[in-house]
């Protein structure tokens, strides 16, 4: 018999560590469904991220180069997008993952952050493309969002929102006879102010809400140093998020508010494998 090709479905977090699963050893962060993947199929214990900035990593995923190959060595500052060359993508020079496999007759779908060019038309040989125009994400709710040539306003959670776009487009591929890559980049769990800051509202708040992040190191820091950084921020213009880095930590509110949406993205890989399931898709997807 013929070799069927696979479907490939590739999801990605953003600034999320391995040890906040569960399947990594974390006793308090809840992630059954990627546990589930964690024990159904290879867990690396011997990985590493080659920068842990978000556009460089994302661009060696998809490049297979280092940042010192493919040039990118910090977060694309979106802010300056007018300045940038119309249509630009940092890594559409560089052999990448959706142009070898569209070569090879599949389907291909970004449905997620991009954050490597501009967002507002399909990049690197992706046909499918829905995402948000925006690298840093502000607030999980109520995002301007990019679906195919459409712009609109969602109300709702953009990991959400992006499960439910992924979950359509393996409805629109169950009837086609050519495999497809999805790759889906969720924009959370985000650990950075004002994203995070505060307890959070959505569905799995409450299962940290007594939770005493013994699982986050705690770091020592002295006043003197947070009253110079606050000098520096004002002195930059920047806002008073931007201490974040320094105080989330030891800031046990946002600390539960990120487990939260820790969960929140397991329960999104849990809607997409079920819906692969129901649509006969499972057993010829890796």
């Amino acid at each position: 018999m013929p070799m069927t090709r696979p479907n490939i479905l590739l999801f990605m977090s953003d600034n999320q560590p391995a040890d906040l699963l569960a399947c990594y050893g974390n006793d308090e962060v809840n992630t059954p469904h990627i546990d589930q993947l964690a024990e159904r199929g290879t867990r690396f214990a011997n990985a590493f991220c080659v920068n842990a900035m978000c556009s460089p990593c994302r661009a060696s995923f998809l490049t297979g180069l280092m940042p010192s190959q493919h040039g990118i060595h910090n977060w694309l500052d979106d802010r300056l997008i007018e300045r940038w060359p119309e249509n630009w993508s940092a890594v559409a020079e560089f052999t990448n993952i959706p142009s070898i496999v569209k070569q090879a007759g599949y389907a291909t779908a970004l449905i997620g952050k991009f954050h490597l060019g501009v967002p507002f038309v399909p990049q690197l040989a992706f046909d499918h493309w829905v995402t948000f125009p925006h690298g840093h994400t502000t607030s999980f709710y109520g995002n301007e969002v990019i679906d195919q040539d459409e712009r609109y306003r969602f109300a709702g959670h953009t990991v959400d929102f992006f499960t439910d776009k992924t979950i359509e487009f393996l409805e629109h591929q169950a009837n086609q006879d050519e495999p497809f890559f999805a790759f889906v980049p969720y924009n959370g769990p985000y650990g950075h102010w004002p994203a995070i800051q505060g307890r959070a509202v959505n569905e799995f708040a409450g299962l940290y809400d007594e939770a005493d992040m013994h699982s986050i190191p705690r770091e020592g820091i002295s006043s003197e140093v947070l009253d110079r950084f606050g000098m520096r921020v004002a002195a930059g213009g920047l806002r008073e998020q931007f201490k974040g880095p320094l105080l989330l930590p030891n800031n046990v509110e946002s600390l539960r508010n990120y487990f939260s949406q820790v969960s929140l993205i397991d329960d999104g890989v849990g809607r997409v494998l079920a819906a692969l399931e129901r649509l006969g898709l499972d057993r010829n997807t890796v």
